[in-house]
């Protein structure tokens, strides 16, 4: 069973309630569609610290990436909200994306 996580940004939250993410996970549709017939685990489903966050110090984020190996997160999935209206992604959620990436955790970006 793969282990994963759903990566949003927190400016989505006035807006989002995560039900197309998950309904994409639980379908196997859009950025999920490789996992079908295998059995998924959502170990989380956080947010960015923000745009003026320093992903290189700031302690709330550090401990989130921790829990994040602690619980043996696999795969990391950026949803939708993380890029840009011109389709860009935010510098800070690439950064963040990286962080992850250094820790052995793959990276998709996309949810639904």
């Amino acid at each position: 069973m793969k282990k994963i996580a759903i990566l949003t940004c927190i400016k989505s939250n006035s807006v989002c309630t995560g039900a197309s993410c998950l309904k994409a996970m639980n379908e196997r549709t859009r950025s999920f569609a490789p996992y079908k017939g295998e059995p998924l685990q959502l170990m989380a489903f956080l947010h960015c610290n923000g745009c003026a966050c320093d992903y290189d110090t700031d302690p709330g984020f550090l401990e989130k990436l921790e829990r994040l190996e602690q619980i043996d997160v696999e795969i990391v999935h950026a949803g939708i909200c993380t890029r840009k209206h011109d389709g860009s992604e935010c510098s800070q959620i690439t950064k963040i994306l990286s962080k992850m990436e250094e820790k052995g955790m793959k990276v998709v970006r996309g949810t639904h």
